[in-house]
């Protein structure tokens, strides 16, 4: 008669503690795996049916002009702007500037002003970007920049529409707030703000209304986008063919 006996304790705590440590292994195999995987791309996405400005809540298929998208911490897709002046709005809020991330903006000479592209491929890096400020070309919400990816077409818009050429860096919250559609006269509190405007000798946007007075966009910056109906802006702008430059 055979007689079975019992594993030892020892045993069986040793196959114990070498089935954990091969688990303890697994995990941080793959922990090291995810850590050393490269974070995704964050590049620009194409604009859709039914976006929303993040800063004024218009759906951004209805507006004139180029567009911007933000990369902020905490957000795994971009927030999407209607137009380069709620971008800045935005983006130079002294809360929201340390979580900021990849930024974009519209070449201008890739997009029909009037009706510009809903395509991924027509934005550029936002920073590196020029920006031309007191042009008489409305967006979304009214007066904003001219965007370019380079300064050589910058300078043929300016030739032709007037305003200022600015880096990333010298566009400020308190000349988005007062950006109007041309160079601001000495008797207007922007004023100090232009140092090199260009006003062109005769526009072929000299047909549009005057300057209007337009609310302050900055504090509108980190309100929740909402449902706006596209039809209550029917104003038409000149178109900009960005072939032409």
């Amino acid at each position: 008669m055979k007689i079975h006996m019992p594993r030892s304790p020892s045993k069986c705590t040793a196959t114990s503690v070498l089935g954990l440590l091969l688990v303890v292994l697994v995990l941080l195999s793959l922990t090291a795996c995810e850590r050393g995987k490269p974070p995704s791309p964050q590049v620009a996405v194409d604009i859709h049916k039914g976006d929303v400005c993040a800063v004024c809540g218009m759906y951004i298929e209805a507006g004139p002009g180029p567009r911007g998208e933000a990369y902020v911490q905490g957000y795994k897709a971009p927030l999407k702007f209607g137009s380069t002046r709620d971008f800045f709005a935005y983006v130079l809020q002294p809360e929201n500037k340390t979580r900021l991330q990849s930024l974009l903006v519209q070449d201008s000479a890739q997009i029909d002003w009037q009706h510009p592209s809903n395509e991924a491929r027509t934005f550029v890096d936002a920073r590196t970007a020029y920006y031309v400020a007191w042009q008489p070309l409305g967006g979304l919400m009214g007066p904003t920049f001219a965007s370019f990816a380079s300064r050589k077409d910058a300078a043929a818009f300016v030739r032709t529409h007037g305003g200022e050429i600015l880096g990333f860096s010298e566009v400020t919250p308190e000349l988005t707030s007062m950006l109007g559609y041309s160079c601001p006269t000495k008797a207007s509190p922007a004023f100090a703000l232009a140092r090199s405007c260009i006003t062109p000798h005769r526009s072929a946007d000299s047909s549009l209304a005057p300057q209007d007075q337009h609310p302050d966009l900055l504090h509108l910056s980190n309100s929740v986008p909402h449902e706006t109906d596209p039809g209550q802006r029917s104003d038409q702008f000149p178109l900009l063919d960005g072939k032409t430059h």
